[in-house]
């Protein structure tokens, strides 16, 4: 947020979802999105730690969302069950085309799939409405397109983000995109830095970047907190 204030000059934010689980301060990071007052999605973390059920629910992820569980109070639990699965938002500045955010899949945002290929954003792109969503979910940074007949991903953008750690996207008339910007907590690619977005809705840009952070002490959060230690090392290694 540092970097999206300071370096990128953003004037708003959006969530997509999953504001906590795994990690050590999820009472704190709510009370955080709580106060931008910014839309926010639900994610699947967000919804088990409300309503547990544990399916498709590894025995780490289960035991993390059992502590968060008791770190929250019932009114933060209540605002998280109020969230929408998916959102319209329209940018402040005028003339800004609206844009669709969610945690998974618009075709069935409720099941929590992933979406790792262009086939599986075919699907979702069925329900999308306008030229860009942003989506978040599988921990991982990926770039879709669909001409209206078939979805493709952008491997160019892709290459870009793992050489440079950042890459922009200027979306083609005519195509839609489903960008996912990566996560900030726990990455899943290769790269243990943080990853988000940023949208320039007076230019039509879209940037995904990486940015360090203070690994060593988000990892010796997680053990001070007694979460397993697995936890703590994957955030080192960005997998």
């Amino acid at each position: 947020m540092e970097d999206a204030f300071n370096v990128e000059r953003c004037t708003e934010v959006v969530c997509l979802g999953d504001i906590v689980g795994y990690n050590a301060y999820p009472s704190e990071c709510l009370d955080y999105i709580r106060q931008l007052g910014c839309p926010v999605v639900k994610g699947n973390h967000d919804e088990e730690v409300v309503n547990p059920t544990y399916e498709k629910m590894n025995p780490l992820a289960r035991e993390a969302m059992e502590w968060t569980q008791r770190q929250l109070n019932e009114e933060q639990l209540a605002w998280l069950s109020r969230l929408q699965y998916q959102r319209i938002v329209r940018p402040m500045s005028s003339g800004a085309s609206s844009f669709t955010i969610v945690h998974s899949t618009l075709d069935q945002p409720k099941a929590w799939s992933y979406i790792i290929n262009a086939n599986d954003a075919a699907g979702s792109f069925t329900r999308q409405f306008s030229q860009l969503c942003f989506n978040g979910h599988s921990h991982v940074p990926k770039v879709y397109m669909w001409n209206g007949r078939a979805a493709a991903e952008d491997y160019e953008a892709q290459h870009n983000l793992i050489m440079n750690g950042y890459t922009e996207i200027q979306p083609i008339s005519g195509y839609k995109y489903c960008i996912n910007v990566g996560s900030v907590g726990q990455p899943r690619d290769n790269d243990p830095r943080a990853s988000y977005g940023v949208y320039d809705s007076d230019a039509n840009l879209v940037i995904v970047k990486r940015v360090p952070y203070d690994v060593a002490g988000a990892q010796q959060a997680v053990l001070d907190a007694g979460l397993p230690s697995y936890l703590a090392e994957r955030l080192e290694r960005g997998c």
